[in-house]
């Protein structure tokens, strides 16, 4: 009987060599990539446990793209306690070893990266107006090597939750850091915004936390409330200031601090920073896998995080409306 399987030809067996071929490199490819180890510096800036949770999270999501803490990525904290001198000396720390990205946190610490780090790649976050104070040039396209995510939520959006609860203000105490950029911005939009309101923002501009006492305690019984900004003297101590002076004057506060409202603020619609530092951990893990960072967009939060204080509520002898608590992410109780 003749035999009816023929012989592979030559061309059937240069493609099946091919295959192999390419099929090996595509192994060797994957096999240097998970061979490869990442280096990150986190710069923190201030320490403040909202500030943890959003390192944490950028982690998380870093550990979900594949990024394995003491497997394939290292990390190197430092914190420069508010001090610009300590935050240049720990960019230049993580520039001599070399790592693959700098996550920085705040507008100033951000800056500063920005000043020593001409290539490594910046991941930013709590930075409340990125384009305004110089850290990119656009939302859609930073034009340098940092993107990030931004705490911002716009003075409406805050002000209208806080409205619905007291809907009577007249005049509102602005608190924040003297000569911060990002409160400053903050301050005109919130005046802008009020005055067509006919509501009067007295500027409020402290150095530190016991000039900030001795102002706001000056000024407390003539406002109808505070607001407390988004910036790093309410962070690491202010807010704390703002709530102790409103509870013994039994004046209501606002923030667009989650963590303010935690500690006694009467409610804040607020960036949630546990999720910015997710999605900066989006942006980490892409360029960590080649993207380049003008490729990306810089963010804000993704939707309004709502949170109610109802023992302050209680103390103020006020009644938060069923469509606030309905709509809170957060209620403290």
């Amino acid at each position: 009987m003749k035999n009816t399987y023929a012989v592979p030809s030559k061309l059937v067996m240069a493609i099946v060599l091919a295959a192999c071929v390419a099929l090996g490199a595509v192994w060797l490819g994957a096999a240097m990539r998970k061979e490869k180890k990442y280096v990150v510096g986190i710069a923190q800036w201030i320490n403040n446990p909202e500030y943890g949770k959003n390192i944490a999270s950028f982690k998380a999501e870093l550990a979900k793209h594949g990024f394995i803490e003491g497997k394939n990525i290292r990390y190197l904290f430092e914190t420069a306690n508010a001090d610009k001198t300590v935050q240049h000396g720990i960019m230049r720390k993580f520039e001599k070893a070399r790592v693959d990205l700098v996550y920085s946190l705040t507008t100033p610490g951000t800056l500063v990266a920005k000043e020593e780090l001409g290539k490594t790649p910046i991941v930013f976050s709590i930075v409340t107006y990125p384009v305004e104070t110089g850290v990119v040039k656009s939302l859609s396209n930073s034009e340098c090597n940092a993107v990030g995510t931004r705490n911002y939520m716009s003075p409406s959006r805050q002000f209208y939750v806080f409205e619905r609860i007291y809907s009577s203000v007249k005049r509102i105490a602005f608190v924040h850091r003297a000569g911060e950029p990002n409160s400053s911005i903050q301050y005109n939009e919130f005046k802008s915004l009020l005055s067509k309101r006919g509501i009067e923002v007295i500027d409020v501009a402290a150095t530190d936390c016991a000039n900030l006492r001795a102002k706001l305690s000056a000024i407390i019984m003539n406002v109808d409330a505070v607001y407390s900004a988004c910036d790093t003297l309410i962070q690491s101590g202010g807010e704390e200031v703002v709530i102790l002076v409103c509870k013994e004057c039994s004046k209501p506060c606002f923030t667009c601090n989650k963590d303010g409202v935690n500690k006694g603020a009467l409610v804040g619609n607020v960036a949630d920073l546990a999720e910015i530092g997710r999605i900066s951990g989006e942006k980490a893990a892409q360029i960590l896998g080649g993207t380049v960072p003008q490729w990306l967009r810089t963010e804000g939060a993704r939707q309004d995080y709502i949170i109610v204080n109802m023992k302050t509520a209680a103390d103020l002898h006020c009644v938060v409306p069923d469509d606030v608590l309905g709509s809170a992410n957060e209620i403290i109780r």
